[in-house]
């Protein structure tokens, strides 16, 4: 089952060019909302920024409410898809080959190159991130579900690659999916505070990236990959 589950309503199918006008139309509106605000914005202001009628804003979407659904559900997919292009970890070598590098830097560098996909996805909607963590996470029903589904697909991922670290000797024994959920709610504080319009933190999305590789590494790592090459602390 996708990611979304059954939480999203269901979209008709769109011609090109009709989809092409619902993103025009939800770009417009994500930028009137985060200029406006939630509650201050209306269908007629989301139309006048799109040059449309509110007739065609709802020939798309229902309400407002509507709108921020969609809006997570970009968010979804731009994390989703993200991960799930990942490279898949390395097969064990056999007896008498080896990587070029020692396999210590491969699996950290593929740590660091994964953080920085995931970061550089949201960094790609901050805005549309930004609204939805901060009006409706927990307070909607349906985006709430979309918003869980990020983190159940995100634990996932980040488990089943544990486990298998795991099963290969790379790294530590350890529960993965309590430790999947511990680094996902580290990203997911970050997160928020850089987002925070208020009180933004400054983040070097390159440098967070390496920090969080190299805790992740550090912390599950065995031994003999810590040490493999010289590897240190960055």
């Amino acid at each position: 089952m996708s990611v979304l589950g059954d939480a999203t309503r269901r979209v008709h199918v769109l011609s090109p060019r009709a989809g092409a006008r619902r993103e025009e139309i939800l770009e417009v509106a994500l930028e009137v909302i985060s200029r406006k605000g939630f509650h201050d914005t209306s269908i007629a202001d989301i139309a006048r920024g799109a040059r449309a009628s509110p007739a065609t804003v709802y020939q798309y979407f229902h309400d407002k409410r509507d709108i921020l659904l969609a809006l997570a559900e970009r968010v979804a997919k731009s994390v989703v898809d993200a991960m799930d292009a990942w490279v898949p970890l390395p097969h064990p070598p056999e007896d008498g080959a080896s990587d070029p590098r020692p396999l210590g830097d491969q699996l950290h560098a593929m740590i660091d190159s994964r953080i920085a996909q995931v970061l550089a996805a949201i960094a790609a909607n901050a805005a549309a991130t930004r609204l939805v963590l901060r009006l409706v996470r927990g307070s909607d029903r349906q985006v709430n579900d979309v918003m869980r589904g990020i983190d159940t697909h995100v634990v996932g991922v980040i488990a089943r690659d544990i486990t298998a670290a795991v099963a290969h000797g790379w790294a530590r024994p350890c529960d993965a999916p309590m430790t999947a959920r511990f680094i996902l709610g580290g990203i997911e504080k970050l997160i928020i505070d850089a987002l925070d319009p208020e009180q933004p933190i400054d983040l070097d999305l390159a440098s967070v990236g390496r920090e969080i590789g190299a805790l992740v590494f550090f912390g599950l790592a065995q031994p003999e990959l810590r040490e493999a090459g010289g590897h240190e602390p960055r």
